[in-house]
């Protein structure tokens, strides 16, 4: 005869959670369900181990914090005091107690000078981190917290690679904090990996680099008063600076900060060659490059009647030796994608390609005419050969071509 089990009935179950009153509790095994006055309630731990009591709030049921992903917290906070005492860094850490929020802007006031992403640093923390840990201690922040953010944002639709990036910046956090604190835990070292699609960038094609050039970056001044008010004439000393900025990056691979931070000091048409020893970043010119490395890259021979033409017009304006970006030579663009936004309207390009597919678009074009990976590596200023193959594409009339080869 077989006896059924009758099923164990949850501490926390929907009946017990709703009897209680604003400030009671119920609790089991460490984990605590704290009603508020809202009518939600709070998750938090209360264990002790190995003689050391560790307390805590794990977070709200009304920010879709449930009774498993708890238990995983406290179970992982377990796991790590055992460890602890096991390694004998319990009680050694002199990091693990301070909040989140003065170590993150510790943080950043470092990453200012360190960092030329540092404007993004600053809007992901104040966006997503700090409104989320900023009021724990680095010690109480876990994994599995780490994971239930992950799993939220992407549910609100947030991008792979910008979940990824406030993780990364997450982790660069502790690793900062850890350089005065090596027994200070990382929980985003045991994140489990995610798998997602990448979006590929897809390079221009030569009718769109064509109508870029030729439509997209003729410039105009219209008349504001008087009997020709509203005729349009051609500005051609903005039409030579739109055009080069479309032929720095399509012939030459540069990066708009790149661009941004040229100065004809370092652009020699006589032996052909652009130095890059800077960028623009914000407005603002910064004395080295993504990589911290110069690089040397030609001058084609579509970008070069280009840049003579910008030249010409800058040295009839007195601004021979100042950017070649720039409203008056010294201080530069604070961007380029809504310049070259306004340039894809103009040239009848309805695609969502940014300014970046450009040297997408350079690189493509140089492995079709067999130009070898590493040249294109070291024109891009790639530090790896991996990321350059990213950038070279097959285009359709490079397959078609291949195809033919096969007939």
């Amino acid at each position: 005869m077989t006896t059924a089990t009758k099923k164990r009935t949850s501490t926390f179950n929907e009946k017990a959670k709703k009897g209680l009153a604003p400030g009671e509790e119920i609790s089991e095994s460490g984990i605590i369900y704290r009603k508020r006055k809202d009518g939600f309630g709070t998750w938090r731990y209360d264990f002790t181990q190995s003689g050391t009591r560790h307390k805590g709030v794990i977070g709200s049921d009304r920010d879709g914090v449930t009774l498993s992903q708890a238990r995983d917290v406290i179970s992982e906070l377990r796991a790590k005091a055992i460890t602890d005492r096991i390694s004998g860094r319990t009680g050694r850490s002199t990091q693990s107690s301070r909040p989140f929020r003065e170590v993150a802007n510790e943080y950043l006031d470092w990453s200012e000078t360190h960092h030329q992403d540092h404007r993004h640093n600053v809007s992901r923390m104040n966006n997503h981190l700090l409104p989320r840990f900023g009021d724990r201690r680095l010690g109480d922040i876990t994994t599995a917290m780490i994971e239930t953010m992950r799993t939220e944002l992407r549910r609100a639709k947030v991008s792979a690679q910008t979940i990824q990036r406030i993780v990364s910046l997450l982790s660069c956090t502790f690793d900062f904090a850890q350089k005065s604190d090596p027994n200070l835990d990382n929980p985003t070292t045991r994140l489990s990996r995610v798998k997602h699609q990448k979006k590929e960038v897809v390079p221009f094609t030569r009718e769109e680099t064509d109508a870029l050039l030729n439509t997209g970056a003729i410039q105009y001044n219209t008349v504001t008063r008087g009997p020709d008010k509203g005729k349009k004439t051609e500005n051609k000393a903005k039409t030579a600076e739109f055009r080069v900025i479309i032929g720095l990056a399509l012939f030459a691979g540069l990066r708009a900060s790149e661009a941004l931070g040229l100065t004809w000091e370092n652009v020699d048409l006589e032996q052909g060659l652009i130095r890059i020893d800077q960028v623009a970043k914000e407005g603002t010119i910064r004395d080295s490059t993504k990589t911290y490395k110069p690089r040397m890259v030609p001058i084609t021979s579509s970008l070069k009647p280009l840049l003579e033409d910008l030249r010409q017009h800058h040295v009839e304006g007195q601004r021979e030796n100042g950017l070649l970006l720039s409203r008056n030579g010294v201080a530069p663009y604070n961007q380029i994608q809504v310049m070259f936004g306004r340039m894809k309207k103009r040239a009848g390009i309805t695609s969502d390609k940014g300014y970046h597919a450009l040297r997408h678009t350079f690189a493509t074009r140089a492995s079709e005419k067999n130009i070898d990976l590493k040249t294109i590596q070291k024109w891009l200023g790639h530090a790896s050969i991996s990321t350059t193959m990213i950038y070279v594409h097959s285009t359709e009339e490079h397959l078609e071509a291949a195809a033919k080869l096969l007939d």
